[in-house]
């Protein structure tokens, strides 16, 4: 059972919607840009991803984001379903739009690789004032979000 649980965890933590990232902590967030492109492995030291904006806040331009992971660092789980491993990673994220903006991210890079399917990799990272996402498959193709902040949470 305790396998199984780690399993859908996994898999949920890298197959989550942007969306519901986004409401993460004590921020309300919006969708700066939601980002689709290519990319070189996520799974190297050092990876690249570039693409356009096409949606969110900003509605269009272009992004790139350089990602260093340090895989030596990485903590590792293997269930019946796949494995998974994550280790600390910086990233920075420049958004090309009407205005340039580039975030200086801290976070980690996580690999998905089920025993069945294809391997799945993310950047999951955050600044000061942003947060961002990056989901790569195996053909290389890049999807995310970035979020900014807009605030403290309302307590109900």
């Amino acid at each position: 059972m305790k396998k199984l649980v780690f399993s859908l965890l996994a898999t949920a933590a890298l197959a989550v919607p942007s969306s519901a990232w986004a409401h993460h902590g004590h921020h309300h967030h919006h969708a700066l840009a939601k980002l689709s492109g290519t990319g070189t492995t996520f799974g190297a030291a050092t990876a690249t991803a570039s693409g356009s904006i096409v949606g969110g806040s900003l509605e269009s331009g272009t992004f790139a984001a350089t990602v260093a992971t340090d895989w030596a660092k990485a903590v590792n789980h293997s269930t019946d379903r796949g494995s998974l491993s994550c280790a600390p990673a910086t990233a920075t994220l420049t958004l090309n739009a009407t205005t340039t903006t580039q975030s200086s991210l801290t976070g980690k890079t996580c690999t998905w690789t089920p025993t069945t399917g294809s391997v799945v990799r993310a950047f999951f990272g955050r600044s000061t004032t942003v947060k961002a996402i990056l989901l790569q498959k195996s053909d290389g193709t890049v999807k995310g979000a970035a979020f900014a902040r807009s605030g403290e949470r309302k307590r109900h």
